[in-house]
């Protein structure tokens, strides 16, 4: 139960405090004077994510702070143990700071907690209907939710989550292992593929050089052998050949030598000249005879320069590059890891699991089948206490086929998070008019009215699980009789839970057991800014809160 709310720079409110008691608490106020700022402070402490634009103006930091009765036992304690959350005198202490340089604080019991971990705990605190309360039953993906919590499954469903959860997560993993094992065998057989291309290519550093320089000689050996032809015949084959005419000058130049000695020293150069022209004759006709002539040779040598480049192009751009690629492919065919043991843990994992799954869930469906016929009848007669006679009310269950799915009575199911059956509610509101999706037919003010029916007909096992309701103008679309009615089940409903109550009609500002007024009053700064305050009306002071409520004159005296 929430005792106190305390309010700081938040909105329009400056500062307040306001103290709460069990029982049905109505809060009233004109329009715009700020009735809904109090459930949207409730929200915040609720793990509502913070707005920076909620902090007043002027002001760099918003505090919201409630104050909780905190059960002996039960699943708040034993959350508030999981999070080593110590707890003092039977009292949980929430606490939310917006600032506005920064990201917003949430404290439980003045110990600084995540959003999430504060929704975690208050998701067990409290149920928040804002504006137009009946939103929740507008999303047909919450209404399985209203069934579970009559039929009590609420924590079995929670539980079937988890297993599902993990199931599915064991699944992925051995889909993405065997994905992945799939994957290495391919790399694995391409790895061994270029392992093989390179192993039989036997690549050498300094192949491709020494090849294209055979290459070089192969492509040109006839021009090589016609210019050694020519030079040749300059040296000797000729009559006019360079041997010849030196053979010729060395005989007169070996007369004239004879009568002069100072010409032996030319004589000599000019030997020397004849035996060097004789060598290069001897090594020309030598190599002119060793030019190669192999057409053979030389489409080998181009194959194999064609396979060398194709290497180099593929394994990197050289012969090393080649070499140190095929070093790499060994080394990883060296360490492929084996996931076959983790595969097989993994399939027995999804078979537990699986099973675990289906006798859960199909317990989870048989109970919900049962209790979907009381739960009809209870909202019905609730409704009829609401105004609506002639109500008919059902859950329709809403089933996905798989054929490899869970056998539910001759149908094989789809399993999901929640069990094997989604649903919606189905009503019809008038005599003779067919049974047709809630969401689609019903107004705003019967949707109001089932959503009370709903709450009033909450097992009273599951009522402790949140015991504030917090209602923000839940009258929308209502009026006179009904609204009297609203009011009469508000009251029986505040039996099981402390309820707080927005309303702008007397009918249910009536039924409240205490009564609180809103209303915008001047800071008293010289800006001349407005405040919100709230104010617990003595029994005087509501009689007059109901009287302007309903339009009536004030009698002197009164």
């Amino acid at each position: 139960m929430l005792r106190r709310l305390y309010i700081e720079n938040f909105a329009l409110v400056d500062k307040l405090e306001i103290t709460f008691v069990s029982g049905l608490n109505v809060i009233t106020g004109e329009t715009g004077a700020g009735k809904s700022l109090v459930v949207g402070a409730i929200a915040q402490l609720l793990g509502e994510k913070a707005d920076k634009d909620d902090i007043r103006t002027g002001a760099s930091l918003a505090v919201i702070e409630g104050a909780f009765d905190l059960p002996e036992a039960g699943v708040i304690t034993a959350k508030l143990k999981d999070l080593s959350i110590e707890t003092d005198d039977e009292a949980l202490l929430l606490r939310k700071e917006i600032l506005l340089k920064g990201s917003s604080r949430n404290f439980i019991n003045n110990r600084m907690v995540t959003l999430s971990q504060m929704r975690e705990i208050t998701a067990h605190l409290a149920e928040l209907f804002g504006q137009h309360s009946h939103q929740q039953l507008l999303n047909e993906a919450n209404h399985l939710l209203f069934l579970d919590r009559f039929a009590g499954l609420t924590a079995a469903v929670e539980s079937l989550r988890e297993i599902y959860n993990r199931w599915d997560s064991v699944q992925k993993e051995w889909a993405a292992l065997e994905s992945r094992q799939e994957q290495e065998k391919n790399e694995r057989e391409l790895l061994l593929f270029q392992k093989d291309e390179i192993e039989k290519a036997k690549i050498q550093i300094g192949e491709e050089e020494i090849l294209l320089a055979e290459k070089k000689i192969l492509d040109s050996s006839r021009l090589l052998g016609e210019k050694s032809d020519i030079i040749l015949s300059f040296l000797e084959s000729d009559d006019n050949a360079v041997l010849q005419l030196l053979r010729s000058c060395r005989k007169e130049l070996s007369l004239m030598a004879g009568l002069d000695k100072k010409l032996e020293k030319e004589l000599a150069l000019l030997d020397t000249a004849e035996i060097n022209l004789d060598e290069l004759r001897a090594s020309l006709e030598a190599y002119r005879s060793a030019i190669p002539d192999d057409p053979e040779r030389q489409e080998e040598i181009n194959l194999r320069l064609d396979e060398i480049y194709r290497l180099k192009k593929k394994y990197g751009g050289s012969e090393e590059a080649v070499l140190n690629t095929f070093a790499k492919i060994q080394e990883q065919l060296n360490r492929r890891i084996d996931v076959d043991d983790r595969i097989k843990g993994l399939r027995h994992d999804a078979d537990r699991l699986a099973d675990e799954y289906e006798k859960k869930a199909l317990v989870i469906s048989r109970k919900r089948l049962e209790s979907s016929p009381r739960l009809s009848k209870r909202v019905q007669r609730e409704l009829r206490d609401l105004g609506i006679d002639s109500a008919k009310f059902e859950f329709e269950f809403i089933y996905d086929d798989d054929p490899a799915g869970i056998l539910l009575e001759n149908r094989r199911c789809k399993p999901g998070p929640a069990g094997l059956e989604s649903g919606r509610f189905l009503i019809s509101a008038n005599p003779g008019e067919p049974l047709k999706p809630l969401v689609k037919t019903a107004s705003g003010g019967e949707i109001s009215r089932v959503m009370l029916a709903l709450k009033a007909a909450d097992n009273p096992a599951t009522v402790g699980l949140s015991p504030l309701l917090v209602l923000d103008e839940i009258d929308s679309g209502i009026g006179g009789a009904t609204a009297k009615m609203v009011g009469d089940k508000l009251s029986q409903l505040s039996r099981a839970y402390q309820l707080l109550v927005v309303t702008h009609l007397h009918q249910i500002a009536s039924a409240g057991l205490h009564h609180y007024a809103v209303e915008k009053i001047d800071s008293g700064t010289a800006s001349g800014r407005k405040t919100v305050r709230v104010k617990k009306l003595s029994e005087t002071e509501r009689r007059k809160e109901i009287k302007r409520m309903i339009a009536l004159p004030e009698k002197t005296g009164a």
